[in-house]
């Protein structure tokens, strides 16, 4: 994957270089992996006229304010607007497939990268900041040039992307006490974009780009947990599922500072008995055999007779509007029509072993990939392993 667009080293083998060096690459379009020649991509205007998903607009050259719009790409770009098209999965078909893979590769949680596309007039591009996330530019159509330069002021940045005359998200305050990073100083190289070129640009980057003419690019945008997001994410959850946590902040200080004191001291033993294994598991896909499950209110699972042997199960989950939705729709073994049953009726939290002790006929590769589905299909929630 990851040779397809930096040749046959990739960035993955160059090891203290990655994820910390600016790179790039000029070539054909058609050494690129198969999903950046998808005939959607050929032409600036079908792509607008098929994308419906999230999208911003700005005058990047003129001003570093961008716009957040429902409106249609192909009449903001009439306009002479840069058009930043946020997720192209829905659209471009391939794209999951292709991301997936490019994730495995990289050794990072799924869902960690995704795949967005830049459309600018001849006469516009972006301003002048940096991105809190791995970026790999492709330029399909069209020449524009990036100006790159290393921000210096914060190592590894977290939060949104920053940059001159832009508004400073809540979490960049910690992390610039000796002061916000300012390009004024920073020494530029330039790079001309043209079909077939690929830039990696680390987060921290500073860059700005130029459209020579109409330009449309591809970013894959890279953005793992930070070991901080893998710790949150499994501390909050953690602490949550025991009462003593959940008390409210009634009465004196010092009688909730005496209460908060013995569960610190509680909470300094867990995180220093192999809670580094725990926490990072639980950021990375946990597996159904680490973890207990629990039935998500409102889902269901019916089950009907199909082929000989096998059953249509059909599980619905209710959305964020309250309204029931066909989750998973597929033939499943008939064998596990007692499993099936067996959750319908669970109401407390439960594990893949007592699941297996309590139908022992079942074989548990069965009973595992049957949780796996039900999991993604929303019937089911994995809880913090304690």
């Amino acid at each position: 994957m990851l040779g397809q667009l930096f040749g046959a080293a990739g960035l993955i083998t160059e090891g203290a270089t990655w994820p910390s060096a600016v790179r790039v690459e000029h070539g054909a379009l058609a050494r690129l992996p198969e999903l950046f020649r998808h005939p959607l991509l050929h032409s600036i205007d079908a792509l607008a006229e098929r994308y419906r998903g999230p999208l911003s607009f700005g005058r990047g050259l003129r001003s570093p304010q961008t716009f957040d719009s429902q409106a249609n790409a192909a009449s903001l770009l009439q306009l002479g607007l840069t058009v930043f098209l946020q997720d192209l999965g829905p659209v471009l078909p391939g794209t999951p497939v292709f991301l997936r893979a490019l994730e495995r590769e990289l050794g990072v949680a799924p869902g960690s990268a995704r795949l967005s596309a830049f459309a600018s007039a001849g006469d516009d591009g972006v301003s002048c900041h940096y991105d809190a996330e791995e970026v790999i530019s492709i330029q399909l159509l069209g020449r524009k040039t990036f100006h790159v330069a290393p921000m210096t002021e914060i190592a590894v940045p977290y939060g949104a992307q920053f940059g001159p005359d832009m508004v400073a998200v809540e979490n960049l305050y910690e992390q610039a006490r000796h002061g916000f990073p300012d390009p004024a100083g920073a020494v530029f190289e330039s790079h001309d974009m043209q079909p077939g070129s690929v830039l990696f640009l680390p987060r921290g980057t500073w860059h700005r780009t130029e459209a020579l003419e109409p330009s449309l690019s591809l970013s894959i945008v890279i953005r793992p947990p930070v070991l901080a997001d893998a710790l949150l994410g499994w501390l909050r959850p953690w602490l949550l599922g025991d009462a003593r946590w959940r008390v409210p902040l009634y009465g004196a200080a010092a009688e909730q500072a005496d209460a908060l004191q013995g569960l610190l001291g509680e909470l300094a033993a867990r995180l220093t008995d192999d809670a580094a294994t725990a926490v990072l598991a639980w950021n990375s896909l946990p597996s159904v055999d680490s973890s207990e499950l629990l039935r998500v209110p409102g889902s269901r699972l019916v089950v009907t007779p199909a082929a000989p042997g096998r059953v249509q199960l059909v599980v619905s989950a209710l959305d964020r509007d309250w309204r029931a939705r066909v989750t998973f729709d597929s033939e499943v073994p008939a064998v596990l029509v007692p499993v099936i049953e067996w959750l319908q009726a669970r109401e407390t939290a439960f594990d893949l072993a007592g699941l297996s002790r309590e139908l022992p006929g079942v074989v548990r590769g069965d009973l595992r990939q049957l949780l796996e589905v039900l999991v993604k299909a929303n019937a089911l929630r994995q809880l913090v392993p304690r």
